[in-house]
């Protein structure tokens, strides 16, 4: 499976939880699984307003810590965020008006993936933190599958 890519389907949920109002975003689309070394990648597009894209990369870390980069080129904003379980990690938010800290207090995360027939989930429960100050609470849900 090393350095080649399988085309698989992807199933995300988002739960946010800001300023007391609860927002949910499921995104269902094609994706690529690639594994290199003890690394593995998910790339996929999430759909926006106006056919415009987000491109998404979730990195797997052979030692369980989780990276996600998403850009969206038509709005100038990307993110990438870094999650370990139980632990604070530095994150940044790139907008036209320059780069932004985020920082990610990791409650919760597992990861679980099957390689006949290859499938998998991933779940993050985190705070997004701003100048020390939490602001928002997010519930990450992703399953793939070939």
């Amino acid at each position: 499976m090393e350095n080649n890519s399988i085309d698989i389907n992807v199933n995300l949920s988002i739960e946010t939880f800001q300023e007391g109002n609860l927002t949910r975003t499921k995104i269902a689309e094609p994706g690529k699984f690639t594994q290199i070394g003890k690394s593995i990648y998910l790339r996929f597009n999430e759909s926006l307003e106006n056919g415009a894209k987000a491109s998404i990369l979730v990195k797997v870390a052979g030692d369980g810590e989780i990276h996600v980069k998403r850009v969206a080129k038509d709005t100038n904003l990307s993110s990438l965020l870094y999650f370990t379980h139980q632990k604070h990690n530095n994150g940044q938010l790139e907008t036209e008006y320059g780069v932004l800290p985020l920082d990610t207090f990791t409650k919760d995360s597992q990861i679980e993936i099957v390689s006949k027939p290859l499938s998998g989930k991933i779940n993050i429960d985190y705070d997004l933190v701003y100048d020390n100050n939490v602001i928002g609470n997010y519930k990450f849900r992703l399953i793939f599958g070939v």
